[in-house]
């Protein structure tokens, strides 16, 4: 029994320090994001004329889910899927590594993740994946409206 609380209370301890003390270097791109430029084999894509005339108002979106490692380009009703795995180099640098039925989504790709901080609460996310003869950049506002807790009151909620 003595070995038992011993071996607990040091598995507990060591599980607490790890919890503590752990860094994870990992890019999160989860979610839905507005396009500001997509160039595939030097073809441009968005934004095209009818696009710029029309700022605000498209219908592409890029959409990316981290729970099955996918990539959606989405114009309307069509998309290009395309599957990824975040990666780092030599060099510390970020790689993405897209598979994809389109050419020329498939392969390892640079990736630069850049946040920038306007308000207190405002910041725009823009993210950028880049190969010789490709280019996807697009980015996100994030509204984050610091945590209140609410009034107390009287009663049932």
């Amino acid at each position: 029994m003595k070995i038992f609380k011993i071996t607990s209370s040091g598995i507990l301890i060591i599980s607490i320090l790890f919890l503590t003390f752990y860094k994870i270097d990992k890019i999160d791109i989860d979610g839905t994001w507005e396009p500001e430029k997509i160039i595939l084999n030097n073809k441009i894509l968005f934004p095209t004329k009818i696009d710029s005339f029309l700022k605000g108002v498209t219908s592409k979106h890029i959409i990316i889910s981290e729970w099955n490692d996918s990539f959606y380009i989405v114009d309307g009703k069509d998309s290009i899927t395309s599957y990824f795995q975040i990666q780092k180099n030599e060099k510390e640098n970020h790689l993405i590594h897209l598979t994809s039925k389109k050419k020329s989504l498939n392969g390892t790709f640079n990736l630069k993740v850049d946040t920038l901080y306007i308000d207190s609460d405002l910041y725009e996310i823009k993210v950028e994946i880049q190969s010789k003869s490709n280019l996807i950049k697009f980015k996100k506002r994030l509204h984050i409206k610091p945590w209140k807790p609410e009034y107390p009151r009287r009663g049932l909620p």
